[in-house]
């Protein structure tokens, strides 16, 4: 067999191998498989760093494969090496996923799942150009360039500070709050300039061509005392959201030793954070004029269901014993800070408190 010939089968070899890795890596539940049974019980951090090491020999083999495999002049040979590395380590990247367990968190579980997934599916589409450009007769392309950096794009963000692959599930958790942040300022930044757009006269939004007076969209006295009361409303939401962020899913609580209880609240939370920039964006449609007071009412009734959700899963962490004493850590020493527990019911309660107050007065105007 010509190395030509070889190469061919290796590139088919690792293709296939890309397959079993994603079948493979989609399955992964938080159960460790039997194969891996005598790994079940390895540390969280131990399967971080070799995740983030794997990561490393992938990179390396990718650019050694590209260069081998240069259309113009390929050297079949010395693609041999690091083509049986690529899927070697592609199967130990998947492996590593599975070892993940139930008490390490489902949150980071799912972000390592996500992660797998865009390096495999790009070692995968770099393989299959390969694997053409090989065996075709006519010239080939320079395609296998983006593909390539296609991998190291992929890989290069997992390794990045900022942006990287989380050390533990509250990391993981804390990510996706704030990444959730931003809309939540988005909308409260949306909400604020109601009144400006309303008040732009030299604007041309089209509707007068349609025999519709665009002045009706200005908000009436009511209309805009309504929507100062919406604002103080989603200023509370904001800030509760950011506090969450900053002093909850703090460093002393992320350091903490794995405990499937903390894990288990806080994957809770994960799903709860989303629901808030979109229940407030749901309230905010409704200030615009005309105003619909019934509407209203329900986005109310709807946002206060979603802030009673997450104050239960809030006071489900607190009462954990270890959680009180690590969060008392996260205001640092010398520092005069209320008492995070205390902060956060006062928040929710003047939460409860303005939403009831308005919803209240919307009733009484109906």
């Amino acid at each position: 067999m010509s190395d030509k010939q070889k190469t061919i089968v290796s590139l088919t070899f690792l293709k296939e191998t890309c397959d079993a890795a994603l079948t493979s890596v989609a399955a992964a539940d938080g159960v460790v498989p039997d194969d891996l049974a005598h790994l079940q019980t390895t540390d969280f951090a131990v399967i971080h760093k070799d995740f983030t090491s794997l990561l490393a020999y992938l990179y390396s083999a990718t650019t050694k494969t590209a260069i081998s495999l240069k259309p113009s002049s390929p050297t079949y040979s010395a693609s041999l090496s690091p083509l049986k590395d690529l899927s070697t380590n592609i199967s130990n990247l998947s492996h590593n996923v599975r070892l993940v367990q139930k008490a390490h968190g489902a949150t980071v579980l799912k972000e390592l799942q996500s992660a797998a997934r865009s390096v495999i599916s790009a070692i995968q589409g770099l393989a299959e150009t390969l694997l053409s450009d090989t065996a075709a007769t006519k010239e080939p392309s320079d395609v296998y360039l983006s593909k390539v950096g296609e991998v190291h794009d992929a890989i290069d963000k997992l390794r990045s500070g900022t942006d990287g692959l989380s050390s533990n599930n509250v990391t993981a958790v804390r990510k996706l709050w704030a990444a959730d942040q931003s809309s939540l300022s988005d909308a409260l930044r949306e909400l604020q300039e109601i009144p400006e757009s309303g008040d732009d006269n030299d604007f041309d939004d089209g509707w007068d061509e349609l025999g519709i007076d665009s002045s009706s969209n200005k908000l009436s006295p009511a209309e805009l005392e309504r929507l100062r009361k919406v604002e103080s409303i989603v200023k509370l939401c904001n800030l509760m959201h950011k506090t969450v962020v900053k002093r909850v899913f703090s460093a002393p609580l992320q350091n903490a030793p794995v405990q499937q209880e903390i894990n288990s609240i806080v994957d809770i939370l994960a799903n709860d954070s989303p629901t808030l920039p979109a229940a407030v964006d749901d309230l905010i449609a409704t200030v615009y004029s005309p105003q619909e007071k019934e509407e209203m009412l329900d986005q109310l009734h709807h946002l206060d269901g979603v802030i009673d959700r997450i104050k239960s899963h809030i006071d489900s962490l607190f009462a954990l014993e270890p959680v009180g004493d690590l969060l008392k850590e996260a205001t640092g020493t010398g520092k005069k800070t209320p008492d995070v527990k205390r902060w956060f019911g006062t928040c929710f309660e003047e939460i409860k408190k303005l939403i009831v107050q308005m919803s209240t007065t919307l009733q009484d105007a109906q």
